[in-house]
């Protein structure tokens, strides 16, 4: 025994070529990141740097004590030669790595990140971008032709309830504008729901705040709505009072419910109210005339792609919800990989939000592609801890909280990972908006419960309008 270990100290030399192996292969993963299952690649790399480092500890611990024992008993010859073997076996392996890198094609060191903007200001832009998308929640409509005694009749609301309840369910459930808020009576002071915006050319602009709600039998009526069918008359109100908030009975315990806030004149209420109810109502004929589960999901899906030649982010804040924002990117990346949106304050850089999803992409360079932020993010990317006064699917985001009413700039930045791990991110777009911070202070009751099922992205009510900005 004592005489293999004095063996062992004084010609490890098969040891030393078992190091330099193990380091090789260590350095496989970083040359060929190719090679690591989808996802794993830093802990890879991480284990990798462990094992060469250790590999290059435990040959040189043992070429000291070789060294030093042959030394120690006056044998200078045996350990210079021993310190040139090692010299070699470690200089061969760094020949092999030098050639191996160089068939790798190693890409050079990552830039970076530079803040400069690409447009030529950093102008602050207001959150006012018109979103094409079906999880917009300010939706514009007309009340030029709206009447004011009557509430209008609901042609598709009732077809669908009476002959396709379960259908409008399922699209009411899976569409992430509608869904939420299926517990709150307050729910025009939370966020995540549709607004309705008439027109307004002077005084107290007003917003139709709209959620439909499912009430199982027996169920009592929402607390302090009026409840109305559609063809009746509007309730009497007041002079210079506002107008009640309002239920519209689709049968079969669903409702519809509205609540205008703004002016108290009661015409421009009203019509604002039926031009609203009109609008949502419009929104279901597709779904009228093809009855079936394939209309749902295109009707989830909207659009998708625009004729455009410029990447563009389009950025909103829901009317009446202020310090909540949702966005859509138009890029055409022209390969697979990921969307990285990332939202930095605008003075210091730092890194306030990052969401990312799969790119869409095509080989048409004229062709781009919607990318609804947050919609298409995946749902386990959400942070109930963080932000538990969203519903989980919520199709809006927070910037920063906070109870600060200043508003302060930001940056969103669009970059573009491709799927090849040896080549690096780059970024595609940078714009600069005024922004203000949620304030969560008056969320006093309990989170909201959200719908179950995830769905990356939803409608744009089966209509094929055209994009602002970009020829249809």
């Amino acid at each position: 025994m004592t005489y293999r270990l004095r063996r062992f100290l004084l010609a490890p030399t098969g040891l030393h070529l078992l190091c330099a192996l193990c380091a090789l292969l260590a350095c496989l993963p970083p040359l060929f990141p190719e090679l690591c299952p989808q996802g794993t690649e830093a802990q890879v790399f991480r284990y990798a740097g462990y094992t060469l480092m250790s590999a290059l500890i435990v040959s040189g611990v043992l070429m000291l004590l070789s060294g030093a024992a042959h030394l120690l008993r006056f044998n200078n010859l045996r350990a210079l030669t021993q310190l040139l073997k090692w010299g070699s076996i470690w200089g061969g392996a760094l020949g092999v790595f030098a050639f191996t890198a160089f068939l790798a094609d190693v890409p050079a060191q990552e830039a970076k990140a530079e803040h400069t903007p690409i447009q030529t200001s950093d102008t602050l832009h207001p959150p006012h971008d018109a979103l094409t998308g079906p999880d917009a929640l300010t939706i514009p409509i007309d009340t030029t032709d709206a009447p004011t005694d009557n509430v209008v009749a609901t042609p598709n609301l009732t077809l669908l309830e009476n002959k396709h309840a379960e259908l409008l369910r399922t699209y009411l459930e899976r569409s992430p504008r509608w869904q939420g808020l299926q517990t709150s009576d307050t729910f025009y002071s939370r966020p995540g729901h549709p607004v309705l915006v008439p027109p307004t050319a002077s005084g107290t602009p007003g917003l139709v705040h709209v959620c439909f709600r499912h009430l199982t039998e027996g169920a009592p009526l929402p607390e302090g709505y009026t409840v109305i069918k559609p063809g009746d008359p509007f309730p009497v109100t007041e002079s210079d009072t506002q107008v009640a908030d309002l239920a519209l009975d689709l049968g079969r315990n669903h409702y519809l419910l509205l609540a205008w806030r703004g002016t108290a004149h009661a015409e421009t209420a009203y019509k604002a109210l039926n031009a609203a109810i009109a609008a949502i109502d419009r929104r279901m004929q597709p779904l009228v005339e093809h009855p079936e589960e394939e209309t749902i999901t295109r009707m989830l899906t909207g659009r998708r792609s625009y004729t455009g030649d410029a990447p563009e982010i389009r950025f909103c804040e829901p009317a009446g919800q202020e310090g909540v924002y949702q966005a859509e990117v138009y890029v055409n990346p022209g390969e697979e990989g990921t969307l990285l949106f990332y939202i930095r304050e605008s003075e210091s850089g730092e890194l306030l939000r990052l969401f990312s999803c799969p790119a869409q992409y095509s080989d048409q360079s004229e062709e781009l592609f919607r990318h609804d932020i947050p919609g298409s993010v995946p749902s386990w990317s959400y942070n109930r801890a963080l932000y538990p006064y969203l519903p989980p699917n919520a199709p809006v985001f927070t910037i920063r909280n906070g109870s600060d009413h200043r508003y302060f700039g930001v940056a969103l930045e669009v970059w573009f990972k491709p799927a090849d791990q040896r080549r690096h991110r780059y970024r595609l777009l940078r714009r600069c908006y005024k922004v203000l911070p949620f304030d969560d202070s008056f969320m006093s009751e309990s989170p909201v419960s959200g719908a179950a099922s995830p769905v990356d992205t939803e409608e744009k009510d089966g209509a094929d309008v055209s994009c602002p900005h970009f020829p249809a």
